[in-house]
């Protein structure tokens, strides 16, 4: 069985297979991944009952590093390519594959007087973002600056936070510490009391690759090679698209 557990010093959250020791899979996954990750591992449990399955959770960027510093990973899930890949080039992962994508929006509380991107801007509101380094925060530059500039310029000047993982940008409304927040839309069913406006049509998305941790040349054994591949097969699409991940194209 699985237990969400809080981290004591952040606002990540870890989900841990209960063990007797040795045998585990150890998979460290973006945070946006909180709540449907577990339901993975569920399903994952329905035909291996036996499977030994740790969930830690965090910024993409932070636990790329900590993969580097010889965090004892096994498979390791990034909110877009880039972090997938820095692991890659440093021989540390192998064999990256989509599981799944999702799209940026800006949060708001749910009595909150607007209804467009517009609105939100006129209003001068406190912005919560992710840093630069984190994929969503990334994504939230790209969304900003292909913004009409007066728009994007009232935005940046609102900023009040700039954190470590989409969940802690989320939580900075929930609390309310910001009056926006921009996270994927899959983070908002989540919250409490809070809503998401689209950010256009065509709204910026980034994908979740996952690759096998390598350790410069260590083969994973046989368990965590089931569980990578079960990620990536239909059972687990079907449980990503429950939470709503869209399908992603080719998959």
């Amino acid at each position: 069985m699985f237990r969400l557990i809080p981290l004591l010093l952040s606002v990540s959250l870890v989900a841990t297979a209960c063990s007797d020791g040795g045998g585990a899979a150890d998979v460290y996954a973006a945070s946006s991944l909180t709540d449907v990750l577990p339901r993975v591992v569920e399903r994952y449990r329905m035909q291996n009952p036996d499977a030994d399955i740790n969930l830690v959770f965090g910024g993409s960027q932070a636990l790329a590093t900590q993969v580097e510093e010889g965090a004892p990973a096994d498979i390791y899930i990034a909110a877009n390519r880039a972090q997938a890949q820095r692991l890659v080039d440093a021989n540390l992962a192998t064999r990256p594959v989509v599981l799944a994508e999702s799209t940026l929006v800006i949060a708001v509380r749910e009595d909150a007087p607007w209804f467009t991107v517009d609105e939100i801007a006129t209003a001068r509101p406190r912005v919560a973002v992710a840093a630069a380094g984190v994929p969503v925060g990334g994504l939230t530059e790209a969304a900003l600056d292909a913004m009409e500039p007066s728009l994007a310029a009232a935005f940046r000047a609102g900023i009040v936070t700039r954190d470590p993982s989409v969940r802690v940008v989320l939580s900075r409304v929930e609390l309310g510490e910001a009056d926006v927040a921009f996270v994927y839309a899959t983070d908002v069913p989540s919250a409490d009391g809070v809503r998401a406006i689209a950010l256009g049509e065509q709204p910026p998305s980034n994908q979740y690759v996952a690759t096998l941790v390598t350790d410069g040349g260590r083969a994973p054994d046989s368990d965590v090679e089931s569980f990578f591949a079960f990620l990536a097969g239909t059972t687990a699409e079907t449980a990503f698209v429950e939470f709503g991940f869209p399908l992603v194209a080719g998959n």
